[in-house]
């Protein structure tokens, strides 16, 4: 039978649909016997839910640029 752990690692393949037979038999037992996971799967599922329907957007080479820049100083400022 799964663990948590191994729920945790699952959850997306599950909620997607991307699971073998035995596989999801023993995560909907597990699922049946555990309420927090079924909770962390929910949650897994509404995120997925909520992304799929917001338009996917690109940032602009200027956007890239000034987080590029961001980085850059902040690793120089992190060296000895």
């Amino acid at each position: 039978m799964l663990n948590c752990k191994h729920v945790a690692h699952k959850a997306s393949d599950y909620v997607d649909e991307n699971m073998s037979g035995w596989q999801k038999f023993w995560m909907v037992i597990h699922l049946f016997i555990c309420a927090n996971c079924r909770r962390f799967v929910n949650h897994v599922r509404v995120t997925r839910d909520f992304m799929s329907k917001r338009p996917s957007q690109q940032a602009s080479n200027s956007e890239v640029s000034e987080v590029m820049r961001a980085i850059n100083e902040s690793d120089q400022n992190k060296q000895p």
